[in-house]
């Protein structure tokens, strides 16, 4: 019997492969000598300013990339494994990239991929539990020959978990701000790519990379928050194989991470209701370290 005639009783077809990882735990790579200036500056900065948040994050990726490692045996291979691998390998990869991005000033960058890595995460999270036939019931459709296109029918798989994140005032706080700032919105792109500007002009720095204290502190905080999630999904499912090292460098994550968020001179988003509308609060907004912080209202 095809993949295709197979009824929602019987189990998906496919077996699960060995996977394949990264060899070596990731880095954060330096802008080369032919990278603008401006980039470079932006990296330099980073490093001295925001050290530790960098620190954290490829922390963090080292040991997802090591329980992966460790996991790769066949007694693990099942399709709750397989599906949740399907989304952190997302939130890995596009972890990594937002890592370089908010490094090298490249701040536009990162709303649309902190909105995209909850929604994975949210999807993670979900269909490793009561929604796994949702998955199933896509893979057993999935990658059948269509013979009038003379293509493989993979099927979109449509699946969307918003209450995941629903679930969670911090997660869910993230996901309005970073979605609104997403947008083609006129203020988040004055606070994106003219953040100098005020009542008497219009300072506009197109294709800006210059180093921005606030937005790297801002960006980093919510990629800490996405990896902090995603590590404690991986040690506290019985999907992976966890021992006690990875359960105390999680542990040890946890701690530093709370530490970081909860400075009270660090760039964070508040929602607030104002004139009967809700409106998100910028706290602690400079260029630099040193400057004047402001709170900014959009």
């Amino acid at each position: 019997m095809s993949p295709g005639h197979l009824t929602q009783g019987d189990p998906p077809p496919q077996r699960v492969s060995p996977i394949t990882f990264p060899p070596q735990d990731p880095t954060l790579p330096k802008p080369s000598d032919s990278e603008p200036a401006q980039v470079r500056d932006a990296y330099r900065e980073t490093s001295f300013a925001l050290r530790a948040e960098m620190d954290w994050l490829i922390e963090a990726f080292t040991l997802q990339r090591r329980i992966v490692e460790q996991s790769y045996p066949s007694s693990f291979r099942n399709q709750r494994y397989a599906s949740a691998l399907l989304l952190w390998s997302r939130i890995y990869t596009t972890g990594l990239d937002l890592l370089r991005m908010t490094a090298w000033g490249a701040y536009s960058s990162g709303p649309p991929l902190i909105r995209a890595s909850l929604e994975w995460l949210g999807a993670e999270q979900a269909v490793v539990g009561s929604e796994q036939a949702d998955y199933e019931a896509w893979l057993r459709e999935a990658f059948e020959p269509d013979i009038e296109l003379g293509a493989t029918d993979v099927g979109l798989g449509q699946y969307m978990a918003g209450q995941q994140i629903a679930q969670s005032e911090t997660l869910s706080a993230i996901y309005r701000a970073a979605s609104e700032l997403a947008r083609p919105h006129f203020g988040a792109s004055a606070l994106l790519v003219a953040p100098e500007s005020n009542r008497k002009k219009i300072a506009l720095n197109w294709g800006d990379r210059a180093f921005h204290f606030g937005w790297g502190q801002l960006l980093f905080g919510w990629q800490i928050v996405i990896q902090d999630r995603q590590t404690r999904f991986a040690i506290g499912r019985d999907l992976f194989a966890v021992d006690a090292d990875h359960r105390a460098a999680y542990h040890d994550l946890h701690r530093r991470a709370a530490t970081l968020l909860d400075a009270p001179d660090r760039c964070r988003v508040e929602w607030l209701k104002r004139a009967g509308r809700q409106r998100m609060l910028v706290h602690q907004f400079r260029r630099q370290p040193g400057g004047a912080p402001k709170s900014l209202l959009l």
